[in-house]
């Protein structure tokens, strides 16, 4: 091998690697100032209130569910009854009204109608139970190569929704105060709206908050500080061992550290799923009637007259389904940090 040869190799590289630690820096930097300062607002909940439902059973097709139009029609009576959402827009392919119906085009249509003159104060729900998927990844935001994405009834013909086109619509047009809370009881939903937090239950009770920013940021400033005095090979083989591990490490949790550094927005977002991105949400049966498991929990316990909190209620959700032998994992996702012993509302 030619030295100089090598040595250019290894000097791009150090600078490569640089480069991508300088554009790390800038980027914590600002998340964490605005972390520390005003642009997150917790809504209070006090404005106009507005949910979309959407249940798909895929009726007369080889992947037909039984539990999902039920589902939509068990936590949309909920929260009209006890949360006051009487503005609403449900669409289930039980419906002879083709306006009704979830097709690519009417849930694209009711997600933005969802979000359209949303203002500080005011709260939105969104629920999805129906068939959830993956497809290859054309943008390179993800980490394992593949997009989360919910299936219209109409899929086959008009393709799926991605959690891109979900974090553009939904998520990005939010102002400041506002709630957006989304359940999605469906399959490889973990991280379906791209939010940068992620909590999750272990023995029912441990929450464990991922902020993959943190690590990268500490363990790359000890590396490139010590630039001036080190082995320049050790360094580079540092920086790359370091990046791909916290990667992976992300991956395994169930957090995309992608979207810490591109995916940040003033809203109040929390994101419940029904399992983690690489495992599937389960049906279930109660009482002769078919329901999704995580959906058939959170109706449950949002029933009882106590007030949760996050944490209470993300354990008992998965105290539910474990009970059950459901091994699917709920996921809670947030656009912000998230005081997890704050009470649930909407």
């Amino acid at each position: 091998m030619n030295t100089n040869s090598g040595k250019t190799k290894l000097t791009n590289l150090i600078h490569n690697q640089i480069k991508k630690h300088e554009v790390w820096n800038k980027n914590l930097e600002k998340f964490y100032k605005d972390r520390n300062g005003d642009k997150f607002v917790k809504s209070d909940c006090s404005g106009r209130k507005k949910a979309l439902y959407i249940g798909i059973n895929y009726i007369g097709s080889k992947s037909e569910l039984n539990g999902c139009i039920n589902d939509v029609r068990n936590i949309s009576k909920l929260f009209s009854k006890k949360f006051g959402f009487k503005q609403a827009v449900v669409l289930t392919d039980d419906n002879s009204d083709v306006k009704k119906r979830p097709t690519y085009d009417n849930i694209i249509s009711a997600m933005k109608w969802l979000v359209k003159d949303a203002r500080a104060g005011d709260s939105l729900v969104f629920h999805y139970s129906g068939h959830g998927g993956t497809v290859k990844d054309k943008d390179g935001d993800e980490i394992d190569g593949f997009d989360e994405s919910i299936l219209p009834c109409d899929y086959t013909e008009n393709g799926q929704i991605i959690d891109d086109d979900i974090y553009k619509i939904l998520v990005e047009p939010l102002p400041k105060g506002c709630k957006l809370t989304a359940i999605f009881d469906s399959c490889h939903s973990g991280t379906i709206m791209d939010l940068p937090y992620t909590y999750q239950c272990h023995n029912n009770i441990e929450v464990i908050e991922n902020d993959v920013r943190k690590e990268i940021f500490n363990k790359t400033s000890n590396v490139v500080n010590s630039i001036m005095g080190g082995n320049p090979s050790k360094i580079s083989k540092s920086l790359y061992g370091i990046y791909d591990g916290s990667l992976k490490r992300a991956a395994r949790n169930g957090v995309n550290p992608d979207t810490l550094q591109r995916r940040q927005c003033v809203a109040d977002v929390i994101q419940f799923s029904g399992c983690k991105d690489n495992q599937t949400s389960a049906d279930m049966t109660m009482g002769n009637v078919s329901t999704g498991a995580m959906s058939y929990s959170m109706i449950n316990l949002l029933n009882e007259d106590k007030v949760y909190t996050y944490t209470e209620l993300l354990a008992c959700i998965r105290k539910i389904l474990a009970e059950k032998n459901f091994t699917q994992i709920p996921q809670l996702s947030t656009s912000r940090p998230l005081n997890m012993n704050d009470k649930f509302i909407i």
